[in-house]
């Protein structure tokens, strides 16, 4: 799967409690926490680089995020919903309980994150790509799904409902647990392990 990177241009080094007194958060890179607790809303991350940024003092409301890289972040609990994410990378990080509820993902890619908790409930997702990561106990509840691939994913307990599936590859990942409705499980691609833990869902014993 070809997923489109970010479009990074220059970026200045920033200090991201300057840019939130400036209000303006375009092709910068920030690597330097806050000490205070901010509130950054109503805007958007384009163009940014963003290393080493821990944002549990940092609460995010109404923002989209476009052509932007977090690397070594840490964005639990944040709020996602109802936004716009484009080419976006997240890497190496710890996303737990964050929430895209109603949000549009387009070219996303997820590496090595620890994101158990996630809620894609009712998102629209195109062309994303998760790796090496940790999804367990994640909603994927009536969410919109085109060319999504996950590899090596660990999705204990996750679920999907009401989801078209048809051809996303789980063969590599880890699927005990998961919770998958009959309308998600149709054209899904399994190897022979897991269509026997799929089918023991129903009750039925393959000898």
């Amino acid at each position: 799967m070809k997923i489109k990177s970010p479009k990074i241009l220059n970026c200045e080094d920033k200090n991201l409690f300057d840019a939130y007194v400036e209000g303006e958060y375009t092709n910068y890179k920030f690597s330097e926490n806050v000490q205070e607790e901010i509130l950054i809303s109503s805007s958007t991350f384009d163009g940014c680089i963003f290393q080493n940024i821990n944002f549990n003092n940092i609460k995010l409301k109404d923002m989209d995020i476009i052509d932007s890289i977090f690397e070594n972040c840490d964005l639990s609990n944040q709020v996602f919903d109802n936004k716009y994410l484009n080419r976006v990378v997240f890497k190496n990080c710890k996303m737990l309980g964050t929430s895209f509820v109603d949000a549009s993902l387009k070219d996303v890619y997820f590496e090595n994150c620890t994101s158990k908790y996630l809620n894609f409930s009712n998102s629209k997702i195109n062309n994303i790509s998760f790796l090496d990561s940790v999804l367990a106990e994640s909603s994927f509840m009536e969410a919109s799904i085109k060319n999504v691939g996950f590899e090596k994913v660990d999705l204990y307990r996750a679920e999907f409902i009401k989801t078209n599936l048809k051809d996303v590859d789980f063969s590599s990942s880890d699927i005990n647990g998961v919770i998958f409705d009959m309308e998600s499980l149709k054209g899904i691609v399994v190897d022979e392990y897991q269509c026997r833990n799929i089918v023991g869902m129903f009750g039925v014993k393959v000898k």
